[in-house]
């Protein structure tokens, strides 16, 4: 079965017009609410986490990817890399999700970030060597950022000082200041960067490079790689705990996820959890670690303590969940 990571997608033009449609409606949800990208559907899944189960399925663009969800909860964005667009969805006050737009953009659209306060929308263009830049409030594209070669996965520190992004043919991380929304520095990773997490132990920044099976640990302060950690095949997005102790690794053609500790950086446990692990992001109570499984339509649940496996939520063909796929905490 393939796997349509970067779908082949001709050259456009870099203007962003926005398509509105609707969604249709659906009950009112509790919180917390996951926003899981189904590639294989064009769909996004929304998964009460309380309740364990998808409650509501909205139709988006064409093989979503990237997803990222404003402080709140109230406005999601998801990258459409067929498409060549990203969808814009909002929760209204009866809890129900609409499709508010659907925003062109670029040749091939995949990991999408935001600031802290949600303020501005990042977009990597995979095949533009660029990330392009929005306005939230008025959905207009404001800037564009020249990178490394096929830009992938993007985050930002939380003083909202700088933007971090994986440039997966050139080795590398550019580091955007986003005062002046201009690369300041392309920091060497391993081979083929693809997902970046921002940690604020240290802090430094946590590096999954597929090719070359491990994660670079890159020190902030001397934009420099101090160290590799080697996990399983095909690393593909990291998630810290908050106090840095523990660090999670996707191994997308493992189907497990490595447990690193974030002090000593010895393994401490290899995780079998699904087919294709992609994205991962804790849950807000720290106490659960969600992970979408490509290939077997589930977003499973790992116990932070016991670092066991304890459920799997049916979700939409070909969940992604690429970014922050959970709303952060509001700043």
């Amino acid at each position: 079965m393939s796997h349509p990571a970067f779908p082949p997608l001709a050259k456009s033009s870099a203007f962003c017009a926005a398509l509105f449609w609707l969604a249709p409606g659906a009950p009112l949800s509790a919180e917390p609410l996951a926003y899981v990208t189904a590639q294989g559907a064009d769909a996004l899944s929304i998964v009460d986490l309380a309740q364990g189960r998808v409650v509501e399925t909205v139709k988006i663009g064409k093989k979503p990817a990237g997803v990222a969800v404003a402080p709140g909860g109230l406005r999601i964005y998801a990258t459409n890399p067929e498409g060549r667009s990203f969808s814009v969805i909002e929760r209204g006050p009866d809890g129900r999700h609409r499709v508010i737009a659907e925003i062109a953009c670029g040749a091939g659209p995949l990991g999408i970030a935001l600031d802290p306060a949600g303020a501005r929308i990042f977009v990597a263009d995979w095949y533009g060597n660029r990330v392009h830049v929005f306005d939230a409030e008025r959905l207009r594209e404001i800037a564009e950022i020249a990178v490394g070669q096929s830009p992938a996965g993007m985050a930002t520190d939380p003083e909202g000082r700088f933007l971090f992004v994986a440039n997966r043919e050139s080795d590398s991380v550019s580091m955007v200041d986003l005062a002046t929304l201009k690369s300041v520095a392309e920091i060497a990773a391993g081979k083929a960067p693809f997902g970046v997490t921002y940690d604020p132990h240290g802090p430094r920044l946590l590096v999954a490079n597929v090719q070359s099976g491990d994660v670079s640990v890159i020190d902030l302060a001397t934009r420099r790689e101090t160290r590799r950690l080697k996990v399983r095949s095909f690393p593909y997005a990291i998630a810290a705990t908050s106090d840095g102790r523990r660090i999670f690794v996707t191994n997308q053609h493992d189907d497990s996820v490595s447990v690193v500790d974030g002090e000593t950086y010895a393994e401490l446990k290899t995780i079998a959890v699904c087919g294709y692990p992609e994205g991962a992001l804790l849950a807000p109570d720290r106490r659960s670690l969600y992970i979408a499984c490509w290939m077997d339509d589930v977003l499973a649940r790992i116990d932070v303590e016991s670092l066991e496996l304890v459920d799997k939520i049916a979700v939409a063909a070909s969940p992604r969940a690429f970014g922050q796929f959970i709303a952060p905490d509001a700043r």
